[in-house]
């Protein structure tokens, strides 16, 4: 139906009837009527295709005539009035109307009308209903479009059939449960009757094969609880007893299962949680000595960088005295490395301190190497808002120094740092334009020790704060230089005193 009444040259033909009478007859017969034909030849169920002309005062062809001579009938108004597909059941016949628009003035430019071949609409329903259900289709207006299987029925009773859901409904004399749904796409409602009496002898049925199956449940059921009782639940008492044991602080028992349930492999798992816990507690107090020695070992730093900062000042105030700027430039620059490096024993550093740090240590190695390299630095401030770990630069910056720059024969050494946001993380990038490494060098860095404070202890303590998607990763090339990434998150830590 939509095919037809949205077809282009339909809505051109039923919209211009003053157009030339050839080219009218030309459109129906090259575009129109074979598309009727072929419809009709492939929809077996039509039987008639039918083009109402408000405009037409005439016929034209086989397929199209003016509305006038349907004007009277109740369908046209109906159609008229609406954008939808209408179904229609009258005097027997069995067809459907749709309204033609004329899209560019947007008026009613026609009507289309297709007749339906009745029984094989309602093949599926005609002579196969269920012993003793009926079936009964009706209109909006609850006039009937089909009936099987029903006796008669008056108007009265049709009225009284419901629209939706579940209903009840007497027709010559018996009384039946009425299914009521509506049929898509068209107004029309599908009424399926069963009698009382056979629903009654349904729920009979029903109930006793019911109650039979509840009873034999109830005997399994039994059984099961009885074999339960007897077997598992010995285990998750014995099970419970232990840790109960566990509970009042006694961690030496021994708990093991022979049998393989799943009680068995509950209780050897709890067993091996027991072994972990008391595992992690020898550990914890082992950490908790190492800590203490650290504690230690970090007062007493905190005493010597007094005397120190107090010397490098009167070595500076000396400097200063007979204008050796260099000196006292040099002097400045391992006091702010000191400072920051020591970090009041604290292993939280700002990012700007951490700059710092890195900034006048490169200094101090330019001096030790007669500024025979070059350095370059490159930080987004942003990242100064941001905190790490101390000591974190500073180790691959030396082994950037030690072994690339200083094992370049030719050319001009050259270091590069950058720091800047990638997302939610920082980066840090260290370039240099040394000797580079091969790849088994690249793995043998980050996996063993190596002299002093290596890469392998900065990745360890990265990975061990911010987990191990974050850390080093080392790109280099042999002759052409190294480049080292760091990445960290977004961190602000928490002070104690702030807490």
């Amino acid at each position: 139906m939509k095919s037809i009444v949205f077809h282009p040259a339909v809505i051109e033909l039923m919209s211009n009837p003053n157009q030339d009478l050839y080219l009218q007859f030309k459109t129906l017969s090259d575009k129109i009527e074979p598309i009727f034909f072929n419809l009709m030849y492939m929809v077996g169920d039509m039987n008639e295709i039918m083009l109402y002309s408000e405009s037409r005062q005439s016929e034209l062809g086989n397929f199209i005539s003016p509305s006038s001579a349907v004007k009277e009938k109740d369908w046209y108004l109906e159609t008229k009035g609406s954008d939808t597909t209408k179904w229609w059941f009258e005097d027997g016949k069995l067809f459907a109307t749709r309204v033609i628009h004329n899209i560019e003035f947007r008026t009613v430019s026609g009507e289309l009308y297709v007749k339906f071949d009745y029984n094989k609409i309602f093949g599926d329903f005609i002579g196969r209903g269920n012993e003793g259900n009926g079936i009964i289709i009706t209109d909006r207006q609850n006039r009937p479009v089909l009936t099987e299987h029903v006796g008669h029925m008056d108007d009265v009773g049709l009225q009284s059939l419901s629209r939706m859901g579940t209903s009840k409904a007497t027709i010559s004399g018996e009384s039946y449960l009425v299914v009521n749904k509506d049929i898509p796409q068209t107004d029309w409602i599908l009424h399926y009757l069963v009698p009382d009496n056979l629903n009654k002898t349904g729920i009979g049925n029903i109930l006793s094969a019911t109650g039979i199956i509840v009873l034999i449940c109830m005997v399994f059921l039994s059984i099961i609880i009885f074999l339960f009782s007897e077997t598992m639940l010995k285990g998750i008492e014995k099970l419970n007893t232990k840790m109960k044991m566990v509970e009042d602080g006694d961690l030496t028992v021994v708990v093991s299962a022979h049998s393989k349930d799943e009680i068995g492999q509950l209780t050897h798992r709890f067993g091996s949680m027991l072994k972990q816990i008391n595992q992690l507690i020898s550990e914890v107090y082992q950490t908790k000595i190492t800590q203490k020695a650290a504690e230690l070992k970090a007062l007493q730093a905190q005493i010597n960088p007094h005397f120190l900062y107090n010397s490098l000042s009167l070595i500076n105030s000396k400097a200063l005295r007979i204008d050796a700027e260099e000196i006292s430039d040099l002097v400045n620059h391992l006091s702010r490395y000191y400072r920051t490096t020591l970090n009041k024993g604290k292993q939280i550093i700002s990012i700007q301190d951490e700059w710092t740090n890195i900034q006048a240590y490169i200094h101090i190695q330019l001096a030790m190497h007669n500024t025979r390299f070059d350095v370059e630095f490159d930080a987004d401030d942003k990242v100064f808002e941001f905190e790490m770990i101390h000591l974190i630069l500073q180790p691959i910056v030396e082994n950037a120094i030690m072994h690339g720059i200083d094992l370049k024969r030719e050319g001009r050494g050259k270091l590069i740092l950058r720091a800047s946001l990638d997302g939610e993380d920082i980066v840090f990038v260290v370039e240099d334009n040394g000797v580079g490494m091969e790849p088994y060098m690249i793995k043998r860095i980050l996996e063993h020790e190596s002299a002093g404070y290596g890469i392998k202890n900065v990745q360890e303590r990265l990975q061990l704060l911010f987990g191990p998607e974050y850390g080093i990763s080392i790109h280099s090339q042999s002759g052409v230089g190294t480049s080292v990434i760091v990445r960290i998150p977004q961190y602000r830590h928490i002070r104690e005193e702030e807490s």
